[in-house]
């Protein structure tokens, strides 16, 4: 297994535990809202206050879609890429 792989394993496992935590936490609620956790609610304003300073427009938009994207279906994403970068970078 190379390191790739890894990081996209675990990438997968805790988007899979957040989704777990998420089952969990709206059954034992009445009410069942999926709660969805992005970087900006874990990360503190003063680390992504670089975003709104990128004066390229597409790019400044792509950040802000990745920030606010829910944290789960980022690290889906990440971990697909890291596996790709496994397949390619085999022998590396």
């Amino acid at each position: 297994m190379s390191k790739w792989s890894i990081v996209g394993g675990l990438c997968w496992v805790l988007a899979g535990v957040i989704i777990l935590f998420q089952i969990v936490g709206n059954m034992i609620k009445e009410s069942y809202d999926w709660e969805m956790m992005t970087l900006v609610d874990t990360l503190d304003g003063k680390y992504l206050n670089w975003i709104d300073k990128v004066t390229v427009p597409y790019v400044g938009q792509a950040l802000d879609y990745i920030v606010t994207m829910p944290l789960y279906l980022l690290l889906l994403v990440l971990g697909g890429i890291c596996f790709l970068f496994s397949i390619f970078y085999k022998g590396r």
